[in-house]
């Protein structure tokens, strides 16, 4: 899970790197294309999953959500610090909570509204105190956690019937067309070098994918999530080195409380009710 935190956060590093030469959809079909062409050329079942197109609707609204966040994470790190987004994104799992609720039919909870409020009070802590950057970067960084969250939420349908790998495979199938589509608008030509550097943020992208899929495969989610929060630390190390981008003080506090928050278990949640902490002897 180290493996996905590092090369995930290459990515980010690479789009925020390149957003002042290519267009954001440029290098997000980039990201999508030579995604594709990996997964096609080292997976062991080359044939077209046609049986999968039997849930086509459910496969459609995972690859859109998956889309809309990603191109919207890609424009956030554009416009604000890299460790800014990537704190951000923490809420998606918090966000997916509360998503199986009206999605998947499972119980609301206090501890998920506990969540939710403390989990939005970091994210303004980052925002609203000596954030750089602008608030459509801010904006798009939310938008992406919320619909990656969409995306987990519909994974988890999915999985009932499909396998994780067919699940990726169609998403790319629909991923791929709309991005050129999106990216033909306003196109220019990449220069070698950038198409070296888009090559890598293809590549680096596939690896996560890789990597998230074989740690999910050795060790329970339960252990393998948290090792994830380490993409805090890559993007504020590998931002200030690239990018000369540091990470604020509100930044660093917004972002241990949604680590905090997301972390902490239901149980854990219950301990520090008002009844438990302020209850006389």
């Amino acid at each position: 899970m180290v493996g996905y935190g590092l090369s995930q956060t290459i990515v980010w590093i690479l789009v925020s790197y390149l957003s002042q030469s290519v267009a954001v959809t440029v290098m997000f079909l980039a990201r999508n294309l030579v995604g594709f062409l990996l997964t096609f050329l080292f997976s062991a079942n080359k044939a077209l999953p046609l049986a999968s197109f039997k849930r086509w609707k459910a496969h459609f609204f995972r690859a859109s959500a998956t889309l809309l966040g990603g191109l919207s994470i890609f424009y956030s790190v554009t416009k604000i610090p890299v460790a800014d987004s990537v704190a951000i994104t923490f809420l998606a799992p918090i966000f997916g909570t509360v998503l199986s609720i009206f999605y998947l039919g499972e119980k609301l909870t206090k501890a998920t509204l506990f969540k939710l409020v403390v989990g939005f009070i970091g994210v303004f802590i980052i925002t609203g105190f000596s954030a750089e950057g602008d608030a459509i970067g801010y904006a798009a960084a939310l938008f992406g956690a919320f619909m990656t969250a969409v995306a987990y939420v519909s994974v988890k349908s999915l999985s009932d019937t499909e396998s994780p790998q067919t699940i990726l495979y169609v998403s790319y199938l629909v991923m791929v067309p709309i991005s050129a589509l999106l990216a033909i608008d306003g196109w220019v030509t990449p220069t070698n070098t950038q198409l070296l550097w888009l090559l890598a943020i293809g590549t680096a992208f596939y690896l996560a994918q890789i990597f998230m899929a074989k740690a999910f495969s050795l060790a329970p989610a339960a252990k393998v999530l948290p090792v994830d929060y380490s993409r805090i630390i890559f993007s504020s190390v590998l931002g200030f080195v690239f990018l000369n981008q540091s990470m604020t003080l509100s930044t660093y506090i917004g972002a241990a409380v949604i680590l905090l928050t997301a972390t902490l278990r239901e149980k854990d949640i219950e301990k520090l009710s008002y009844r438990r902490i302020f209850k006389r002897p």
